[in-house]
């Protein structure tokens, strides 16, 4: 039997990030026919969590990528 997987691969120019992002989230709401502002708002919901852990404003967060020490 087939197996169809619907995958968006994205290469990404790190040095253009806030065009390559946006280019990322315009190229995924298509999948989602009528949850567009469903998702920008968990994107919006994100970047304001984030912008506030870099005011300090929410100490208590966990960190995005923990260390790897014993």
């Amino acid at each position: 039997m087939a197996q169809v997987q619907q995958i968006v691969r994205c290469e990404l120019d790190p040095s253009k990030p806030v065009p390559e992002i946006c280019a990322v989230i315009t190229a995924l709401t298509p999948y989602h026919p009528g949850q567009e502002e469903a998702i920008l708002q968990g994107v919006k919901d994100a970047v304001e969590q984030r912008l506030m852990q870099l005011k300090g404003a929410d100490t208590h967060a966990e960190p995005v990528r923990k260390p790897d020490r014993k």
